[in-house]
């Protein structure tokens, strides 16, 4: 008989343990639930900011980019794809061979912007 009491009280005990660890789960989730929305409001408020910085910034790249000379393109495009290449087949992170592969990308826009431009300008204006 003591030990069916024994065995009551150990299941009470370990029920009311479950139940208190369910309780500190569901107050961890909440706090972060909060912390996730708080953090997500605060980035909400600077994304106009943060949008209209690196549209200033994409517009001075591409007014730098506009006075370089072909050849300095064409350098700099070689560079940041053998770069990327490199990056690529060494097995980095991906996202670091995005970052090396973007001014590649810009380069090579510039360039056959160029290229474009020269074409639709008619001979006799040359």
């Amino acid at each position: 008989m003591a030990r069916e009491q024994a065995g009551r009280d150990n299941g009470n005990t370990q029920t009311e343990a479950t139940t208190q660890a369910k309780r500190k789960v569901v107050g961890v989730m909440s706090d972060a639930q909060g912390a996730l929305r708080t953090g997500a409001g605060k980035a909400a408020e600077r994304l106009p900011e943060a949008m209209a910085g690196a549209e200033v910034a994409a517009r001075e790249t591409q007014k730098v980019l506009g006075e370089m000379p072909n050849q300095a393109l064409v350098i700099g495009t070689s560079f940041s794809l053998g770069l990327g290449v490199g990056l690529f087949m060494s097995g980095s992170n991906r996202l670091l061979v995005l970052a090396a592969l973007a001014p590649a990308a810009a380069m090579a826009a510039t360039l056959l912007g160029r290229e474009g431009e020269s074409r639709q300008t008619p001979l006799g204006e040359a």
